[in-house]
């Protein structure tokens, strides 16, 4: 019997994973490829699985904590998808604050599933982002947070570069000095998710590296790893705005761009701040992220006078003060739009300290 291929995906808060899997889960179901997708955060109300689900992806997640901590709960939903679709390939995405990940997911799985997997562990970073941390005067989290973020790298079978759009040529060239010279041992891939060559690519090298061996595990201080989990507090919101005209959208936007633009000019670093905007047909994807670089937004086919939002936000924050922020840019929206906003759900805290289901060393 085959082994299922696993397609682990981790790497930081805002890396471009999400968007990887969707565009490499639509290259291989139109190329006759059975795949399925499971998505991963601490928040129960997920902007990833209702995204990938629309793109018609069979979608599974594991909601309420990450998965290490969820085990079971990921077993579970993996054997789901087998019995609905019996995926060649399995793509799960971890909360972008996770590691230990060869330790806490791949030896369990691995150890209890009679060798049924090939799993690979691709760990992704913004470029933007990675040329900072390496050069280590110019952090943009704190050190614990940083802690993690070392961590995953340090793990990968492959370090996926992502973003590379984004720098000039020149730049990109100096990027691969720094990142070579960093990680001697690990393969790493320099791609733009949206280009579907770079995406193969990826895929390609996943499925040739064929492993179903245990990993090394990290060595890992778990009080500096809970500490930084902790420091990225996490909110998730569902709002409603109705207009009387039929530019919904339009204030929406300006909801999200508003909370963004709160968020930084009070320095406050993030993570991700991902929206689901939706007219109850069609949906939209729209991410932030702590490097500036301005979203691709296409609404124009929103002609409507009401939209939902649904927020996902981690940021470098204590709760509290997340929480007042979305409130005082819900109520200047409401002021500046002459706008009617219905919130139906919000929730804002801190992560609790990660607790494995299982922890296997090799």
């Amino acid at each position: 019997m085959s082994k299922l291929k696993l397609f682990l995906v981790g790497g930081f808060l805002g890396s471009g994973k999400t968007t990887a899997i969707e565009k490499a889960a639509k290259y291989l179901y139109h190329n006759n490829g059975k795949v399925g997708v499971i998505t991963n955060d601490q928040g129960t109300q997920q902007v990833d699985t209702l995204f990938i689900k629309s793109q018609g992806i069979a979608t599974e997640e594991v909601s309420g904590g990450c998965f290490c901590c969820n085990f079971e709960n990921l077993e579970g939903k993996i054997e789901s998808l087998k019995r609905e679709g019996k995926p060649d390939v399995i793509f799960a995405e971890s909360v972008g604050s996770c590691t230990d990940l060869a330790a806490t997911i791949i030896n369990p799985l691995l150890r209890f599933n009679s060798n049924q997997f090939e799993i690979v562990l691709s760990v992704f970073a913004d470029v933007r982002l990675l040329i900072i941390f390496l050069q280590k005067n110019k952090a943009i989290f704190y050190d614990n947070v940083n802690y993690i973020y070392e961590k995953q790298l340090q793990e990968a079978d492959i370090i996926v570069v992502n973003k590379i759009d984004l720098l000039t040529d020149r730049q990109l060239k100096e990027a691969k000095k720094m990142i070579a010279a960093a990680f001697k041992n690990i393969i790493i891939l320099y791609q733009n998710s949206l280009s579907e060559d770079s995406v193969k690519h990826w895929l390609s090298v996943c499925n040739n590296l064929q492993n179903s061996s245990l990993r090394p595990s990290l060595e890992i201080d778990y009080d500096l790893y809970g500490a930084g989990e902790a420091e990225l507090a996490w909110l998730d919101e569902e709002i409603k705005i109705v207009t009387k005209n039929k530019t919904a959208a339009t204030v929406g936007y300006l909801l999200m761009k508003n909370f963004n633009d709160k968020i930084l000019e009070n320095n406050h670093s993030i993570g991700h701040l991902k929206y689901l905007i939706h007219n109850g047909k069609e949906k939209r994807k729209i991410s932030f992220s702590t490097i500036p670089s301005e979203p691709v937004i296409d609404l124009d086919f929103f002609g409507t006078n009401n939209v939902t939002v649904l927020i996902n936000a981690r940021i470098q924050v204590l709760p509290a003060l997340l929480q007042e922020m979305i409130d005082d840019t819900v109520a200047e929206t409401k002021l500046v739009s002459q706008c009617r906003i219905i919130r139906k759900s919000m929730s804002s805290f801190s992560p609790g300290y990660p607790k494995p289901t299982h922890r296997i060393p090799f």
